[in-house]
């Protein structure tokens, strides 16, 4: 039985589902890996080629998902994203659908996790960067100040309130 809301086989989306979840896996190792490499030191190399696997990884999963909004857009009722859970309701053998669609948003939030993590983690070694050039300098911590965009300068470069 088709689902009421397009002609679409559940035995397709499930296809793509599987392969998003797959493509999703995949990307999680890939940020996993990035984690390891950015907190055991600066190999530049393997962080470059990690960044390239995501982004290819990133464009494959735009393509998947863009594929099963296709697959699931009616002319009648356009797209159904915002709605994508009731239309797997309404599909035949919908508790397998549910079930791999819950997978794929639970291992999407954990990519997100890990990710934010990345960020913060490359946020800290470009302070931890900017401090070792500091002390470089000679310049100490308590010269520096921030300017209105959050950036740093030293004592010598802020101006007095009394200049213009």
């Amino acid at each position: 039985m088709k689902s009421s809301r397009s002609n679409v086989f559940p035995a397709e989306i499930q296809q793509l589902l599987q392969a998003e979840y797959d493509v999703m896996g995949r990307l999680q190792n890939i940020l996993e890996q990035e984690t390891t490499l950015l907190t055991s030191g600066r190999n530049i190399e393997g962080l470059s080629q990690l960044v390239s696997q995501k982004d290819l990884l990133i464009e494959e999963l735009i393509m998947l998902a863009t594929e099963r909004e296709r697959l699931i857009s009616t002319p009648d009722t356009g797209p159904v994203s915002a709605d994508f859970e009731s239309f797997l309701k309404q599909t035949e053998d919908s508790h397998t659908l549910l079930s791999l669609w819950q997978g794929l948003l639970s291992l999407t939030a954990a990519c997100q996790e890990i990710n934010q993590m990345n960020g913060a983690i490359i946020k800290l070694n470009e302070q931890q960067m900017r401090q070792a050039i500091h002390l470089l300098r000679s310049e100490s911590p308590v010269d520096l100040n921030y300017d209105a965009k959050g950036g740093t300068t030293t004592a010598s470069q802020s101006r007095l309130l009394g200049q213009a």
